[in-house]
């Protein structure tokens, strides 16, 4: 019984005791020589420090994050789709009805003809479509043949517009203060050279209203880059025996022309170089004559 009652004392005064000492260990220690005053001052200053500790420092940088205005993400998008159609030509005319119901645009039209037997027709075409409508417009073309291959990159361009209307915004304040400047009165030397930074400035800000336009367009709209593949290879078509003679002739009379012009060009060269090559053949004539004479006093008379 003893025992059970010094436990349970133990375990009561376990926490009490706890309690002392962490107390014991953040009381302040007012033991120090500075003056009561001093301390008085230590604490003042120290009151704001504890306001924007970690707890303050951390609240304020969430109450400016949250009341910060987020940046809208804005996004480039382009894709490419590849599909194996039976008709080319018709597959091609059906882009261009899907192209005129998502309000699209044909960029470019290349259409390959097969040249050798076993080739397979194919179109490429190159359009845009709003970003909007770039998913729906997508599962549209996907229907007009099997398909192939199908990519789609997409980029984040919305700091780059932030930072360009950021610029265009000091530009246009910039262009503000030099027509004040303008319209006071100055020396003809002080408006000529606001007149030049005048210029200057609307120069950088129709260039970066360019690039502003031009990021937002590709916001706006998305390209597809599509290719279209006869599913079966096209056999060429033998021409007739007077095209095929008449493109032979042609290619002849472009030859004899060509060898023609290639000769009088060789002729015009020789003419040019005419004397120094004259120089060379009688340098060479007269170190062969030379050569000659030299032989004949060398050979030795038959005894």
């Amino acid at each position: 019984m003893q025992l059970s009652f010094t436990s349970q004392l133990m375990r009561l005064s376990l926490p009490v005791l706890s309690l002392l000492f962490l107390a014991s260990c953040g009381a302040p220690d007012f033991s120090s020589e500075a003056p009561a005053n001093g301390t008085a001052d230590m604490a003042q200053e120290a009151a704001p420090s504890e306001s924007s500790g970690p707890t303050g420092g951390s609240a304020a940088l969430l109450t400016e994050a949250s009341a910060a205005p987020k940046v809208p993400t804005r996004l480039t998008k382009r894709a490419e789709l590849s599909l194996t159609v039976n008709s080319t030509e018709q597959a091609a005319a059906a882009v261009s009805q899907i192209l005129q119901d998502q309000q699209g645009d044909l960029l470019s039209l290349q259409d390959q003809q097969p040249d050798y037997a076993g080739d397979r027709q194919q179109i490429l075409i190159q359009m845009r479509v709003p970003q909007a409508q770039l998913e729906a417009t997508l599962i549209v073309l996907k229907e007009l043949g099997t398909l192939e291959n199908q990519a789609i990159a997409a980029e984040d361009v919305s700091n780059q517009i932030v930072d360009l209307q950021a610029r265009l915004r000091n530009l246009r304040k910039s262009e503000a203060a030099l027509l004040e400047i303008m319209d006071r009165t100055g020396s003809i030397a002080e408006v000529l050279e606001v007149s030049r930074e005048l210029s200057t400035v609307r120069q950088s800000i129709e260039q970066i209203d360019a690039q502003e336009k031009a990021l937002q367009s590709r916001v706006a709209y998305s390209v597809i880059d599509l290719s279209l593949t006869e599913a079966v290879a096209a056999t060429p078509s033998s021409r007739p025996l007077p095209e095929k003679l008449g493109s032979t002739w042609q290619t002849a009379t472009r030859s004899v022309s060509t060898f023609s012009t290639g000769l009088l060009q060789l002729g015009l060269w020789l003419l040019a170089y005419s004397p120094y090559l004259a120089l060379l053949a009688g340098a060479a004539a007269l170190g062969y004559r030379h050569h000659h004479a030299t032989a004949s006093a060398n050979e030795v008379p038959p005894g």
